[in-house]
């Protein structure tokens, strides 16, 4: 196309709807509008019968005129129905995806809020855990200073730092902040009660040891 020169395209016919005006991306105006058209038949009718109504005054042509005419307006009409339409669908769609996204924002914020009530939770175990561990340390330092009093020499205290300091380790293994702590090897592990706890086989010693004395005594019942 040379420079200068503009196509140009003439569209006549009624508008299905009113115009809407838009701008592009470099600010330009830009009309959108539905016209309605007719069939080429009903475009030569139009032409006879439009000559004959106006211009010869033949009635039976001017109620034709009128019901084509009336037909493109209908189709006008149509068109611009068909346009609201899909307009409301795309508000309802829209609706419902706006509906949905709320819908999952309140699960997540339940979730959320669930999930909270777990931290608080496993946070006062924690706390409860670490109160009842300081609590229990200090009765066995007490027991092992009044064993030691009365004449046993084990368990000492120095066993109970290195044995309970392995003890405290090896739990830590299982926790977040393992990488915090010295790594024990399995062998290296120590728990405090229960079959191989240290604690548990000193009070066994203890037992036995109070036993024999007491039967060399000849008096006092079995320790239990």
């Amino acid at each position: 196309m040379a420079v200068g020169t503009v196509n140009r395209i003439t569209l006549v016919g009624p508008l299905g709807n009113d115009p809407v005006i838009r701008r592009s991306q470099l600010g330009r105006k830009i009309a959108h509008i539905n016209l309605v058209t007719l069939c080429p038949r009903t475009e030569r009718e139009l032409e006879a019968i439009s000559f004959a109504a106006h211009g010869a005054g033949d009635q039976k042509a001017l109620a034709r005129l009128e019901t084509i005419k009336a037909h493109a307006v209908n189709r006008g009409a149509d068109m611009k129905s068909l346009d609201a339409a899909i307009t409301e669908a795309k508000r309802r769609v829209a609706e419902a995806k706006a509906d949905e996204a709320a819908a999952d924002q309140r699960r997540v914020a339940h979730e959320l809020r669930e999930l909270a009530k777990v931290m608080r939770s496993a946070a006062k175990k924690c706390d409860d855990g670490l109160a009842m561990l300081t609590e229990g340390a200090k009765e066995i330092r007490t027991a092992i200073a009044q064993t030691n009093a009365r004449g046993l020499g084990n368990p000492s205290a120095t066993q109970l730092q290195s044995l309970g300091e392995r003890a405290v380790l090896a739990a830590m293994i299982e926790m977040p902040w393992a990488r915090a702590f010295q790594h024990l090897a399995p062998g290296q592990r120590q728990t405090f009660a229960g079959g191989a706890g240290f604690v548990s086989q000193w009070a066994a010693s203890i037992e036995r040891a109070v036993d024999a004395k007491l039967k060399q005594l000849g008096g006092g019942e079995k320790a239990a």
